[in-house]
Formats: C-alpha cells, sequence, structure tokens
C-alpha cells in the first residue's frame, strides 16, 4: 500500500510541475526556447555571447533614439522648416571661425616688419613695437643716415648639370678663428654653416680679399644674414662696405661671393695706423675709471669729437667718426662699438627704423642692458636724452629690425639717466 500510495504522489508533483511549466511558458516563451536549446544541446549562451547580443541590442536602440522624432508639424501634415537655415547671428559667427586660421611662424629674427607689416619675436623675448606709433621729436629729425647690408645678385652661365665651377679658391677659411658670445651676438644667431661661412668671411676681409668661392654650399636668400652677422659684429672691419655680390648658379646656390672695400690696400696700410693711434690715445683717457665710468665718458668724448654730417666720406665706418671727425648714425655707433669693445664693454651694434633706417647701440652692464643713441644725444642740450634707457623708454622712438631684433632685451634699471 505504502508504494502505491508514493507513486500516486509522484504522479500528483509531477502533473501539479507540467501545469506551472505550462502556465510559464504561456506567460514567458523565452523559456520554451531556452528548454529547445537545452533539449537539442546547444548549452546557454556565454557571457560574451550574452554582452554581443547586450551590445547589439543597445546599439540598435541608440540608433532608434538618434532618429529625429516626428515633429509637431509633420505630425500635424505640415511642411517642416529647412535645418539649414541657421540664425543669423550663428551664420556670422561661423563665417568669421571658417576665415581664422592661426598664422604661420617666420623665421625668428629675419623679417622685415616694414614689407611683411608684422613683427617678430626676437630670440631674446624682444617684441618690436609698431612702427606706426614712432614719434621722432624734432630736435633729431633726420639725424639717421643708416645704410642696410645691400646683396647685388648676378646669376652665372648655363653650366652642365646648374652647377657652376669657379675659378676662385676659398681663400681665407677662418677655420681658426673663435668669437665670444659676450662681444660677437650675431654670430651666435647664425647655424653651424652660417657660422663656418661667417668665418671665412671676417678671415678674407681682415686679408683684404674681397672675392671668393663660399665654404659652405649657401643659397642666396640665407646669404644676406651672415654678411650682415660679420659687418655688425666687426666695427674694426672700417674698410669694408655695406654691398657684396652674390653670383649664383641655376640651382640658386651662391657660387662666388664678392666683398666691397672703402680704400686701397695701399691708402688701408697708412689708415690703419692713424685710426688705432686715434683709438688708443681716447681708450687712455678712460683706462684708470670704473665701468660705468668708462660707458660715459666714451659716450662724451665721441659727441666732443664727432660732428653730424650727411656728406660724409666712409659714413657708415668707425672711420669715418673717429678719424675724420664727421658721420652718420652708423659711424657713431660703430665707433662707439669698437671704443667699448677695446674697453672691454659688451657694446652691440643695433640696426633698425627711428623714423629712417636708423642705428645706435646696446650696451651691457652689470645688472642688465641698456639702448644708448650717441649720435642723437649729439644735440644741443640733450646730451643724455637717449643714454641708458630700456626698451620700453624707446619703443616711441626706435624699433629694431632684421638681426637685431634677437639682441638681448634692454631692462636693466641701475644705470638708467632720468
Amino acid at each position: 500500500m505504502k508504494i502505491l500510495r508514493n507513486i500516486i504522489v509522484g504522479i500528483g508533483v509531477l502533473a501539479a510541475l507540467l501545469c506551472a511549466l505550462i502556465i510559464l511558458s504561456a506567460a514567458n516563451p523565452g523559456i520554451t526556447q531556452t528548454l529547445s536549446s537545452l533539449l537539442s544541446g546547444d548549452g546557454i549562451p556565454s557571457k560574451e555571447e550574452k554582452s554581443e547580443e547586450s551590445i547589439e541590442d543597445e546599439a540598435s536602440e541608440l540608433s532608434d533614439q538618434l532618429s529625429d522624432p516626428p515633429s509637431e508639424a509633420e505630425e500635424e501634415g505640415e511642411e517642416p522648416e529647412d535645418d539649414s537655415a541657421l540664425p543669423e547671428e550663428e551664420e556670422e559667427m561661423g563665417a568669421r571661425l571658417s576665415v581664422q586660421r592661426q598664422p604661420e611662424e617666420p623665421e625668428r629674427g629675419t623679417s622685415d616688419p616694414e614689407s611683411s607689416g608684422a613683427s617678430v619675436r626676437g630670440m631674446n623675448g624682444y617684441e618690436p613695437p609698431a612702427e606706426s606709433g614712432v614719434n621722432v621729436p624734432e630736435a633729431v629729425s633726420g639725424k639717421s643716415g643708416y645704410q642696410p647690408i645691400t646683396e647685388k645678385s648676378e646669376e652665372l652661365p648655363d653650366a652642365e648639370g646648374g652647377e657652376y665651377t669657379s675659378d676662385l679658391g676659398y681663400g681665407e677659411t677662418g677655420d681658426n678663428l673663435s668669437f665670444d658670445s659676450i662681444f660677437y651676438p650675431y654670430y651666435q644667431m647664425l647655424d653651424q654653416k652660417g657660422q663656418h661661412l661667417y668665418r671665412q668671411i671676417y678671415a678674407n676681409a681682415a686679408a683684404y680679399n674681397a672675392a671668393f668661392v663660399p665654404i659652405e654650399a649657401v643659397p642666396v636668400s640665407e646669404l644676406k644674414n651672415v654678411v650682415m652677422a660679420v659687418y655688425n659684429d666687426h666695427p674694426e672691419l672700417f674698410w669694408l662696405n655695406t654691398i657684396f655680390t652674390c653670383r649664383y648658379d641655376q640651382n640658386k646656390i651662391c657660387a662666388e661671393l664678392e666683398l666691397e672695400f672703402n680704400m686701397t690696400l695701399e691708402e688701408l696700410t697708412a689708415s690703419s695706423k692713424t685710426f688705432y693711434n686715434i683709438t688708443n690715445e681716447i681708450l687712455s683717457q678712460v683706462q684708470n675709471l670704473g665701468t660705468y665710468e668708462k660707458e660715459s665718458r666714451l659716450h662724451d668724448i665721441l659727441i666732443e669729437r664727432v660732428e653730424y654730417d650727411k656728406g660724409a666720406d666712409k659714413n657708415q665706418s668707425a672711420y669715418s667718426a673717429l678719424v675724420d671727425g664727421k658721420s652718420v648714425c652708423a659711424g657713431y655707433a660703430r665707433a662707439y662699438q669698437y671704443l667699448m669693445q677695446r674697453a672691454g664693454i659688451p657694446c652691440f651694434y643695433c640696426t633698425g627704423y627711428a623714423g629712417q633706417d636708423h642705428a645706435w647701440n646696446i650696451v651691457g652692464l652689470d645688472d642688465g642692458y641698456y639702448n644708448v643713441d650717441v649720435t642723437w644725444d649729439d644735440t644741443e642740450g640733450g646730451q643724455y636724452d637717449y643714454f641708458n634707457k630700456t626698451d620700453e623708454m624707446y619703443a616711441d622712438t626706435h624699433v629694431r629690425r632684421e638681426l637685431s631684433v634677437n639682441l638681448p632685451k634692454c631692462e636693466g634699471q641701475r644705470y638708467v639717466v632720468p
């Protein structure tokens, strides 16, 4: 009897489970699919498979959500508005954004603000003020006369492969030379190739050798800065003019370089003796003074000895100021540079714009650098109007150009003359 009772109870439990399964299947058909999978041997989907299915479902759902729902106008059968028609303010903003481009950064320190319309920040942080804001006082108006370095270019005859073989040699290579950055800043502005060519140009100029083949293959467009660097660093080369000639081949590479001198070799022999005798006599007057006293005294000596004269001979050289006693701004500045160098004080030749092309000096003292314009100080009652001034003080009257923008900023304070 017990066995029969257990069989009847088991049948009843199975019947109850079967009824429950039928009810659940009706409520959730997915159970039937799962049972089918189990029975067919497909098994339960893995976590990875569930994830892929979930991603697909979510992507499908997101796609549906991003689809624009019908607007109220569409639902009511009206013509939808054109979304491409932006509000007027947004259209103007879009136009402004579409034309804004980041300008290409020009080569540092080599641009000409007059031609490019834009200033270039120098290697040492100097930012040229706008030349349009320059206001030259009447007392110094016209006291300029600086002549920029000028290149004359000549294309050489055709040659096989576009190259030209010159009969000239390198002349002096200058490979044994070195230049202290404290006194020769323009040399430091050049790359290795430019410095190599700088040494050659200096050595040939010092040896009075005018024409030679550049020791480096330099494009015509890069040669001017190297010649300018030599000229600006070395006022002792008083026979070197501001004009040079580059003869180039079909590849625009300078194949021959010719310097221009302002006196013959015979004249140079006698002129050099006079030049050094005069400068030695001037320097003897300051040899026992301190640095600032030397700076101010040499400034005063030049004002006493030199007369501004636009028609002065060799007026771009220190010779015109120190020997002839007549010069323009370039002669004043190069004479002061030379005397200060000989006195052991850093003094740089600085060129730029002051109503016209102009030259002045930058002097290094123990607390920084200062602008000095001996030419403009050579006026009645204005002996220190432009002596030891900061860049901020010069902003309304002097703007550096070309390689001079790379000279140190003038921010010294201790020796400023009010």
